[in-house]
């Protein structure tokens, strides 16, 4: 099981974390959202659009997981807590706080949870919310700059439902503004 992360150091280096951010990580609506967008296996399985690697709860990854462990419902909510706080953290380290919302800073912890931590404060989405552009960052996580879907494919194949996830952390990041 994962632990509890600490704040990162270079997040804390920001200064104090708004309460409205540190609780959009920490609610119910962050928690029921990641089930949603990730499903909640209670089983390690190798997941195949990821190469194999060992995945569990709300798409947790861990190469030292054992496929075909077992997991309580309990114990999935608790690793979804700390995957939240984890990525979340990540997000509050990359992302100027000054554009950020609940439901932004929510909907860039679910990508980042999909793609990576680099992947995601690496982003053009996240250098042009950075940027003071926000509407275009948010647009940025689901459509390149020529329309095309982008963070959508696994081998190199187009998956659909990849899409749907981006459209879905895209309205999240739009919404308020």
């Amino acid at each position: 099981m994962p632990k509890t992360p600490s704040i990162p150091a270079a997040v804390v280096r920001k200064g104090v974390i708004p309460t409205v951010l540190l609780a959009a990580l920490s609610s119910p609506f962050a928690l029921s959202t990641l089930e949603r967008l990730e499903g909640n296996v209670l089983q390690v399985y190798a997941d195949h659009l990821a190469g194999g690697l060992p995945t569990y709860c709300a798409g947790r990854t861990d190469r030292a997981a054992v496929v075909g462990t077992k997991l309580t419902a309990d114990d999935c909510r608790e690793v979804n807590k700390v995957t939240l706080l984890e990525y979340g953290y990540a997000m509050l380290g990359c992302v100027s706080w000054d554009y950020l919302s609940a439901k932004r800073l929510v909907g860039l912890t679910m990508f980042a949870i999909n793609v990576g931590k680099d992947g995601a404060c690496g982003s053009r989405a996240v250098r042009l919310i950075n940027a003071g552009q926000v509407t275009q960052g948010c647009e940025a996580l689901a459509r390149g700059p020529d329309g095309k879907p982008v963070w959508s494919y696994a081998g190199g194949v187009f998956v659909p439902g990849l899409q749907g996830r981006r459209q879905a952390e895209k309205a999240l990041c739009l919404e308020g503004v």
